[in-house]
């Protein structure tokens, strides 16, 4: 494309009108809103294990949202939140480690669904 041959974009919609932050609380508000990287949001699923890896290890790959503790020197407990139970359970095996002390019971019945689903996939593609 040649510069010559541009010409200048008149706005063609409306403009942005300001409005009020929803319910009245910028802070409610953007403690609400998923993913900012940043603090604890509330998710609809939301769980935690002790992941076999170190914390530093597991806090720069984390989600944002998540919580960190340092548990051994090879170990933390990482709790996170998602949409749905299943997506919780994916997120954790994204670690490819060893995951103990899952909590809540739905979490652990997500995983062995998914346990489930990848076997059987697993059986009819031998």
């Amino acid at each position: 494309m040649r510069i010559d041959r541009l010409e200048p974009c008149m706005p063609t919609g409306r403009a942005f009108d300001r409005r009020d932050v929803p319910h009245g609380d910028p802070v409610a508000f953007v403690m609400s809103t998923h993913d900012r990287d940043d603090t604890p949001a509330e998710w609809p699923c939301r769980g935690s294990a002790l992941v076999a890896l170190p914390a530093p290890v597991v806090a720069r790959f984390a989600p944002g949202g998540s919580t960190v503790e340092h548990d051994t020197d090879s170990s933390c407990r990482l709790t996170l939140g998602a949409w749905s139970w299943a997506g919780l359970a994916g997120l954790l095996l994204t670690f490819d480690a060893d995951i103990t002390g899952i909590e809540p019971a739905e979490l652990r019945q997500a995983l062995r669904s998914l346990r489930t689903r990848i076997d059987e996939g697993l059986m009819r593609t031998m």
